[in-house]
C-alpha cells in the first residue's frame, strides 16, 4: 500500500490509537490550544520495590527491591480525588515495583473506587490471597506476567517460585467480574514449547480472557542491548513469532504486532515529537508527576511533586512547560526507550499534527 495517504497504521492489540481518537474532546483541546485541561489516564507506581528480580525489566533502572520508595498513602489519597476532578477517568496501578507489595494497596484500591476511576493492574500475580477478592471486584482488568508454566525454568528466570501461587490466584479471580489476562514476554529463552504449554493451559481456563505475547525489549540504558541506536532494529526470537502467527486466529491469542514490527522494521521511532503524556502521564513512587516511567532520576521530565502541589497545580505549573519543552527535544532513538508506552499514541498524534503531509485530505 502506498504510503502517500497512510500515515500511520494502528496495530497495539490493546487499540491504544483507537481508544485515543474516542477521546474526542481532549484531542479537540489538544489541537486547538496545544494543551488539555487534564489527562484522560494515568499509570501510577505505588512503589519501586518489587518480590522479584526479572533479568529483562523494563524498569530495572527505577527499581530497588530494598531501599526503594513508595507512595505515602495520604498524599495519594489525595491526588486521586483530585485527580478525578478534574477529569481522569482511570488508572493502571503499575509502576517500577509490584503494586500489591506496597503496604497500603487495599488502601489505594478504595479510595480510587470512591473517587470512581476504573481500575487496572499489572501484577506477577506472586501476591496474598486475600487479595483476589478486593483485585475480582473493585478492578476492570488485570494483566499478569507469566512467561512459563516451568516452575523451576520461572524460579531461575525470576528467583521465586511463583507458579503455583500465580495459578491459584487465578483459579480464585474466576468468580468475579474483573478481565484476567496473560501476559508472556517473548526473549531468546523462550521456546516453542514453552508458548504451545501456555496457549494449551489458557484455551482450556475459561477464567482467562487473553494470552498476551510481547517481545522482550532492549534497554536503552543497557549498553549490551542499545544496538538499536545505530541500525534502528533489534533481534527478535523469529522461530516463537512465525509460530504464534499461525495461531492468531485463536480468539484468546493476543499479539503485539506493534512493538515485533517496529523491533525489525526500525519504525519505533516514527514521530517527530512526544506528545502522548498530555492524555498519559504518570505518578512514580517518588510522587512525582513525570512524562513516563522510563527516565526515573531525570528531574527534567518531572511535572511536579503531589507532596509539594496539588495536581491541579502540577498540571498548570511552569515546571511542567519546562518539561514539555524539554521532552519535545530529546534524540529519542538514542536517549529514549525503544517502543515504550507513548510510542503509539505519539504516531497518532504526529499524524493529526501534520495534516498538510497527507494529499486530497478533504476528499473522503
Amino acid at each position: 500500500m502506498s504510503n502517500e495517504y497512510v500515515k500511520f497504521s494502528g496495530t497495539n492489540p490493546f487499540g491504544t490509537q483507537a481508544k485515543l481518537i474516542l477521546h474526542l474532546d481532549k484531542l479537540h483541546q489538544y489541537i486547538t490550544t496545544g494543551d488539555v485541561d487534564s489527562p484522560v489516564f494515568m499509570e501510577v507506581g505505588l512503589t519501586n520495590k518489587c518480590n522479584m528480580a526479572c533479568y529483562w525489566c523494563i524498569t530495572e533502572n527505577g527499581r530497588d527491591n530494598k531501599f526503594g520508595d513508595q507512595l505515602e498513602i495520604e498524599a495519594l489519597k489525595k491526588f486521586l480525588y483530585e485527580f478525578a476532578d478534574m477529569g481522569g477517568k482511570a488508572i493502571t496501578y503499575a509502576g517500577q515495583g509490584e503494586p500489591t507489595f506496597y503496604p497500603h494497596f487495599e488502601e489505594a484500591i478504595l479510595h480510587a473506587k470512591k473517587a470512581n476511576l476504573q481500575l487496572g493492574l499489572m501484577t506477577n500475580a506472586v501476591y496474598k490471597e486475600k487479595y483476589n477478592k478486593l483485585i475480582g471486584e473493585n478492578f476492570e482488568w488485570i494483566r499478569i506476567s507469566l512467561d512459563i508454566l516451568n516452575a523451576k525454568d520461572y524460579k531461575e528466570w525470576k528467583l521465586v517460585n511463583g507458579v503455583p501461587t500465580i495459578i491459584k490466584n487465578i483459579a480464585e479471580l474466576a468468580g468475579y467480574p474483573v478481565k484476567v489476562g496473560i501476559n508472556c514476554n517473548i526473549g531468546p529463552n523462550i521456546t516453542v514449547e514453552h508458548v504451545t504449554k501456555l496457549v494449551e493451559w489458557v484455551d482450556g481456563a475459561d477464567e482467562i480472557a487473553y494470552l498476551q505475547f510481547r517481545p522482550i525489549l532492549p534497554r536503552y540504558y543497557k549498553e549490551a542491548e542499545a544496538t538499536y541506536k545505530d541500525t534502528g532494529t533489534t533481534e527478535i526470537n523469529s522461530e516463537v513469532w512465525e509460530f504464534l502467527k499461525r495461531h492468531a486466529n485463536n480468539s484468546k491469542v493476543n499479539l503485539s504486532d506493534d512493538k515485533r514490527d517496529a523491533l525489525k522494521n526500525n519504525t519505533a521511532f516514527d514521530f517527530r515529537s512526544c506528545e502522548g503524556h498530555f492524555f498519559e502521564p504518570i505518578l512514580d513512587a517518588t510522587g512525582e508527576v513525570k512524562v513516563c516511567t522510563y527516565h526515573p532520576t531525570n528531574s527534567n521530565l518531572s511535572f511536579g511533586s503531589i507532596y509539594k502541589l496539588s495536581f491541579k497545580e502540577i498540571w498548570h505549573s511552569k515546571q511542567r512547560k519546562e518539561a514539555i519543552e524539554y521532552v519535545r527535544g530529546l534524540d529519542y532513538k538514542s536517549e529514549c526507550q525503544m517502543c515504550c508506552k507513548l510510542c503509539e499514541p505519539n504516531k497518532l498524534l504526529d499524524f493529526l499534527n501534520h495534516p498538510e503531509e497527507c494529499k486530497d485530505i478533504n476528499f473522503l
